[in-house]
């Protein structure tokens, strides 16, 4: 049914509750990307994502996607090489503070960490599950130019002493 759960190449309309409209694409998974656009007229063909880039991709959080918070307004079936891509993304242990990029293949199950150092982090994003109101937020910012606090605050953070 559309506008309901996670379907794999559903397009999303995000209402960034500011006039302005933004659109992304469930991938596998958890994994959402976010097309770097935001219209102030809803787009009537979403064909034209196709040549759009993609401003970043995160997990969310499944309420997202129920009660029409966002909408499902088309799809952009996903490649084959997009069903097997290799999702990676960094993680921070809380207590050691020692990081870590972790790497899942969500179409067939696979999943693996591997010790990181800062540099090698450069880019990825953090394995968090956002909220669609913290994307929204991070959607409204990024089209302003301006920093994002949610982002800022899942920042790796230097480990402790030992």
């Amino acid at each position: 049914m559309a506008g309901r759960g996670r379907e794999p190449g559903a397009v999303v309309k995000v209402d960034l509750r500011d006039g302005r409209t933004a659109y992304g694409r469930q991938l596998e998974g958890v994994e959402v990307e976010f097309f770097d656009l935001a219209v102030e007229a809803e787009l009537t063909d979403v064909q034209v994502l196709r040549s759009t880039p993609v401003a970043f991709r995160l997990w969310v959080m499944d309420r997202a996607f129920r009660r029409n918070h966002w909408p499902r307004v088309g799809a952009l079936p996903l490649a084959d090489s997009e069903t097997d891509r290799e999702q990676r993304y960094f993680r921070q242990d809380a207590l050691s503070g020692e990081l870590f990029i972790y790497t899942s293949r969500p179409a067939t199950g696979e999943s693996h960490e591997t010790p990181a150092t800062g540099e090698e982090l450069h880019g990825l994003e953090c394995a968090a599950v956002w909220g669609p109101e913290h994307v929204e937020d991070r959607l409204r910012d990024h089209f302003d130019g301006r920093p994002n606090g949610w982002e800022e605050s899942l920042r790796p953070r230097p480990s402790p002493p030992g």
